[in-house]
């Protein structure tokens, strides 16, 4: 999608994806091009906070990369770092609804075009600067109207912003379309920044939210600390700090864990854990396993511009080849589900309308292989015009274990009908400097998941026009089309009508093969109460947690 991992993670991501990366999620939607500064550490006019009665409480969460400079307003910093520190004016709950945030309530005009938000008052930021409908209209300009943030219809969308008070905002839309609360859920680059947080040219300079924790400290590809912010409007948090590790190793997360040096490890966008580690962590008497349904795809993403790939006989035997059944059960150690389609079934309005496309027969792909023109020599390597056929997989192997294990076992089963594939791990930016400028085979990647999908999925990497950071799958004018139809669709009948059109097209096309669908599974610590999975693989919640002394 721009990545779908590059749009959402800056990403794995995508990580759990990245592991799916967007970022992808796919992977992510676009990155940024900002480079790395150093950031201010807000300083808040109040006191620190004071001890809990049972003493200093710390939290130590293991990532898979570093958490970044948390500007709020690009694609580089960690999602659940932002999350700690930054809020939306909606979010997206654990059962799909929208809740109120920093907007208390809202409503929007029969005709679509006018929504109208009802700020939530006596709320600031960690600095002090008031967050009202300026702060709001302010952070909104510095991403409605951008082009790299065009994957997001929202972005697109808005005519004009109106502030009637200091607590109402009103969006202005160009046109209706359905997406709106949900394009407000999202993370990056929606949250709220303090308008004191940028320099006098508009540059980022300070890491300054309105979220119930304020950066305390941060260390370039070291650790990040988190303190609660005294002033929060909500519920406060218990524990005294957080920290985020940087433990890019997906083995030694777990090897610092059972040691007891962090306390809660998993999910894609946090860090990945290797399948393989979960029997032992489950046997482990001081770890509690955490495990939620997951709305993301983990896929892998042709590129139908160059040979092999652009001849549509060979991506769909390549389909064939796959034993889904065999990597969900050996690779994800149960924990996923072979995929059917591009979503889960659990995702709103998808619709997999040709599962036997990605059913498992060897013969049938060789069938459509020889059709293509490819032949065994002596080797067993497929042939076609005295040509190898040779590929190469890139994978952003940073945060999501699961993907390189996963292209090992379909390596295995590509020889199978004699094709060779290489495997080039990378990190995030070498995962779509490929991507953009076309310079792979195959790729690994995942879909966004809750709360993107379908539309941003398919509209950061199904759609054209968008930014020259974007690193779209395919795209014609006749997707382009279904794309635009659906996002102002007014009835759910309508819209699952036009979403699976774009399902049939997409199968027709055949320019990804989806793997399997992901579980979000987690560590923790048993001495750790009150932590709850958030609605989303790119939340962290951690107003409610505290530790219990054995």
């Amino acid at each position: 999608m721009t990545s779908l991992k590059y749009f959402l993670s800056c990403s794995i991501l995508i990580g759990l994806i990245l592991g799916m990366s967007a970022c992808g999620s796919t992977q992510t939607p676009p990155t940024s091009e900002e480079p790395e500064r150093t950031i201010t550490v807000p300083q808040e006019a109040e006191s620190a906070p004071e001890e809990t009665a049972g003493g200093e409480q710390t939290f130590t969460v293991a990532v898979g990369r570093d958490s970044g400079v948390l500007n709020p307003h690009d694609y580089k910093s960690n999602f659940p770092a932002l999350t700690l520190v930054y809020e939306s004016l909606v979010n997206y709950a654990a059962d799909g609804s929208i809740e109120p945030a920093l907007a208390e309530r809202w409503e929007v005009s029969d005709d679509g075009l006018e929504w109208t938000f009802h700020l939530r008052q006596g709320v600031t930021f960690h600095d002090g600067t008031p967050f009202n409908a300026e702060a709001v209209k302010w952070n909104l300009e510095r991403w409605i109207g951008e082009e790299r943030h065009s994957w997001i219809p929202t972005a697109n969308e808005v005519e004009s912003i109106d502030t009637p008070d200091d607590h109402t905002v009103v969006l202005h839309m160009k046109k209706y379309f359905y997406s709106v609360l949900q394009d407000l859920t999202i993370v990056r680059p929606v949250r709220f920044l303090s308008p004191a947080a940028v320099d006098d040219k508009g540059e980022f300079v300070a890491a300054i939210g309105t979220g119930p924790w304020k950066l305390e400290s941060s260390v370039s590809e070291g650790r990040a600390v988190f303190v609660p912010y005294e002033a929060y409007w909500g519920e406060k948090p218990q524990l005294s700090r957080v920290i985020f590790e940087v433990i890019a190793d997906p083995e030694a997360r777990v090897a610092a864990f059972l040691d007891g040096k962090v306390d809660l490890i998993g999910g894609e966008y946090i860090g990945g854990i290797p399948p393989e580690a979960i029997t032992t962590l489950e046997a482990d008497a001081d770890t509690e396993i955490l495990q939620a349904e997951g709305t993301a795809t983990y896929l892998v993403r042709m590129n139908s511009e160059r040979p092999p790939f652009d001849d549509q006989q060979v991506r769909e035997a390549f389909n064939l080849v796959i034993d889904r059944e065999a990597i969900a059960s050996d690779v994800f150690n149960g924990l996923a589900e072979p995929a059917q389609g591009l979503f889960p079934p659990n995702v709103p309005f998808a619709s997999n309308p040709h599962p036997e496309l990605y059913s498992y027969d060897v013969e049938r792909a060789r069938q459509l292989l020889e059709e293509a023109g490819w032949t065994l020599n002596g080797d067993g390597i497929l042939e076609k015009e005295e040509q190898p056929f040779e590929v190469e997989v890139v994978v952003d192997g940073a945060i999501f274990p699961q993907a390189e294990s996963m292209v090992n076992q379909l390596r295995t089963q590509l020889q199978e009908v004699g094709i060779q594939m290489e495997i080039r791990i990378t990190d995030f930016d070498g995962w779509t400097d490929a991507l953009r400028k076309g310079d792979f085979h195959l790729a690994t990647d995942l879909t966004y998941g809750a709360p993107y999908d379908p539309h941003s999925t398919l509209t950061s990497v199904f759609q054209s026009g968008l930014s020259a950071d974007s690193t779209q799958i395919f795209t014609d004018p006749t997707l382009d089309k279904l794309i635009s139809e659906v996002l102002v669709t007014r009835t759910d009948e309508e819209r699952q009508s036009k979403y699976d059109q774009i399902f049939e097209y997409l199968d027709e096309q055949v320019v990804i093969a989806p793997i399997v669908y992901s579980r979000r599974v987690y560590a923790l610590n048993k001495a750790v109460q009150g932590f709850e999975l958030a609605g989303t693989e790119y939340e962290l919640n951690l107003v409610g947690v505290h530790i219990v002394s054995p």
